[in-house]
């Protein structure tokens, strides 16, 4: 094991008491982890900052699949700085920076992440564009390429284009060469859409969809579908589908899953797909890391622009999480952690 020697026994965390949302949850003095508990197979890091996620809305209202034990630190992800490794942990050294996603245990100075589930950040990258990258790209280029098998010259469609994963889809739509349609609620998140990439933007939140589209000059219909809004979204986005095409389904921020007609899913031939991104990152390790070889890669060459909408301080975590909820962010909303006086990295 390798350490920078780090003291304390206490941290500042963001800790939820009991489930439900809205929640009270506060930030306060919680056990700390330490070095010489890490399983072999795991990393100690300081935390300097944390990517806000709608799922960890989920997780906090108790809803989420994964499930945490009371108290819990939430949050999913994460970039920080390896303070320890466990004994079974190769390559990696105390000082790198790395990026990654946690079951929970982000909105927190110090989190314990596994070899499997982090990135070393590019030298280039800022903490807060690395704490923002490692979920939204990472879904992403796996929903895309490896479930919704979007080729070059393809039309993608991309509901809830201007939260943090939609426009991580636009841009990685774009990098494997298909005509990318961001869609969105509201009007005001087409320049942010249209900055990251795309070809059309559609402001639509109810009605016929396949109409609007035509409107804007989208008559042919698409190939691909990328789904996070769920509920009558799903229904009218998978009419705009073209013969033998794929809806890809990522999640529910509308807050309901969608009851879809199995006639409409026949008589075009229609592949409909999930993509939970998060068991491919231990199921298939080398898979992910080739992934984010590829995404570090579109980074460098200036491809891939992750959109900051807003940084917070832990204490502001909780407000924010509310109007992320509640659609108020186009792109990703950051928290940013201080270092704690009289800590020695």
């Amino acid at each position: 094991m390798t350490t920078t020697n780090p003291s304390g026994n206490t941290m500042r965390a963001l800790l939820v008491r009991e489930t439900g949302w809205p929640n009270g949850m506060q930030v306060t003095e919680v056990p700390r982890p330490q070095a010489q508990a890490l399983d072999v197979d795991s990393v100690l890091v300081r935390v300097r900052a944390a990517g806000l996620n709608f799922a960890d809305t989920l997780s906090i209202g108790g809803s989420y699949q994964e499930k945490q034990a009371l108290p819990f630190v939430p949050g999913a992800e994460l970039c920080g700085e390896v303070v320890a490794v466990g004994a079974g942990v190769q390559g990696l050294t105390a000082g790198e920076r790395v990026m990654g996603q946690v079951g929970a245990g982000a909105y927190a100075e110090w989190a314990v992440m596994h070899q499997h589930r982090l990135a070393r950040v590019p030298t280039a990258m800022p903490d807060d564009e690395a704490a923002g990258f490692y979920i939204p790209y990472g879904t992403a280029l796996c929903a895309l390429r490896e479930r919704g098998r979007l080729a070059p010259g393809e039309t993608l469609l991309v509901l809830g284009a201007a939260g943090a994963v939609g426009l991580a889809a636009v841009q990685v739509g774009k990098a494997l060469g298909a005509r990318v349609i961001g869609v969105s609620r509201s009007e005001s998140k087409r320049g942010a859409v249209m900055q990251a990439g795309a070809d059309v933007f559609v402001a639509w939140s109810a009605g016929d969809l396949k109409r609007a589209l035509q409107q804007a000059g989208v008559g042919a219909g698409v190939n691909v579908v990328l789904d996070m809004v769920g509920g009558d979204a799903t229904v009218a986005a998978m009419r705009c589908l073209q013969f033998e095409g794929r809806l890809v389904v990522v999640g529910f921020t509308s807050g309901q899953a969608p009851t879809l007609r199995a006639n409409h899913i026949l008589v075009k031939n229609i592949d409909i797909v999930g993509c939970y991104w998060g068991p491919y990152q231990q199921l298939r390790p080398a898979q992910t890391r080739q992934s984010f070889q590829t995404l570090f890669d579109w980074y460098r060459q200036g491809r891939l622009n992750p959109r900051i909408a807003a940084t917070v301080p832990l204490e502001g975590v909780a407000h924010a999480l509310e109007q992320l909820a509640c659609g108020a962010y186009a792109g990703k909303v950051v928290a940013t952690l201080s270092i704690p006086s009289g800590v020695t990295e």
